[in-house]
């Protein structure tokens, strides 16, 4: 995929005030590089497309599922022409606000693209996708509501089906029983909440009901991430959110997201984005100003 500086967040406004828009799209040969705080999920209609995220590339194939996460840069490209694909923008606030969610949210950040092979139940998601399209076009009543049924139908599949596509471990995987998973749900829970502040691998195993050495085994089977990894993404998730605030200087994005200098924040969100927070914060604001 081409190198293209020219970055910039993207700010969407739903139709009719919805909380999803989804639409038949046309890929040109290269859209830029660009952010958004919605939740982006694509269904490839043809051969050719090619996604890149976070400096990762992905040539989805027909039937592929790919999931773009609020914050995530990404940009698109085709071979030759143009390619169609239906894409689902979501209000992150759909999913952030449920607590369900929120116990797991650790989990379904992880997922990038599913097919046949790492979800057997695809063929299921694609049909929620297929019908929710249909559904924006009917005009029927109470249509945004009868949406929302769906995409929770697709969120509750996915998410009973976690293991597959994040190949993190649920108590079926790994011979645990369903009490030490809620225990690790716990003690992830507690982790998010307390992110910003100086939280240890110590903390969060009392919290669990572990040793330190169990719980850090136990936590990189159930998370795919070490204890520090973990605690770091969700550092970045909340300055994401804070770098959207012009009145903040990068300094106090840094120390509010629980980083304890500003050269450490600058280096980890660097390797994480391929940006600074800087142009970050950049893309988002030249987009209110055109």
């Amino acid at each position: 995929m081409k190198n293209d500086s020219t970055s910039f967040f993207e700010n969407n406004h739903f139709a009719n005030s919805y909380v999803y828009d989804i639409s038949i799209s046309h890929v040109p040969a290269y859209f830029g590089l660009h952010w958004h705080h919605y939740i982006e999920i694509v269904l490839a209609q043809d051969n050719g497309i090619i996604y890149e995220v976070n400096g990762e590339t992905f040539p989805l194939k027909p039937g592929d599922l790919l999931f773009i996460w609020p914050g995530e840069l990404h940009a698109v490209s085709t071979t030759n022409k143009e390619h169609r694909l239906i894409m689902l923008q979501l209000d992150a606030d759909f999913l952030e606000k449920r607590v369900d969610f929120q116990s797991v949210a650790y989990l379904f950040y992880q997922i990038r693209l599913l097919n046949q092979n790492n979800f057997p139940e695809i063929e299921k998601l694609r049909g929620f996708l297929t019908e929710l399209r249909r559904l924006s076009l009917s005009g029927i009543s109470f249509s945004e509501l009868r949406g929302c049924v769906l995409l929770y139908q697709f969120f509750i599949l996915l998410g009973e089906n976690l293991s597959v596509p994040t190949e993190t471990a649920t108590p079926q995987k790994t011979g645990h029983s369903a009490q030490v998973h809620r225990q690790m749900i716990a003690a992830c829970t507690w982790i998010s909440s307390h992110c910003t502040e100086p939280v240890s691998l110590e903390e969060a195993s009392k919290v669990a009901g572990f040793s330190r050495c169990h719980f850090s085994k136990l936590f990189r089977a159930y998370t795919g991430l070490s204890f520090t990894d973990f605690v770091t993404r969700e550092r970045l998730h909340i300055a994401e959110n804070l770098l959207k605030k012009p009145d903040l200087t990068i300094t106090e994005v840094s120390l509010e997201s629980g980083f304890n200098s500003i050269s450490t924040f600058n280096r980890v969100f660097l390797k994480s984005k391929n940006v600074s927070p800087t142009d970050f914060r950049q893309m988002y604001l030249q987009s209110y100003q055109k």
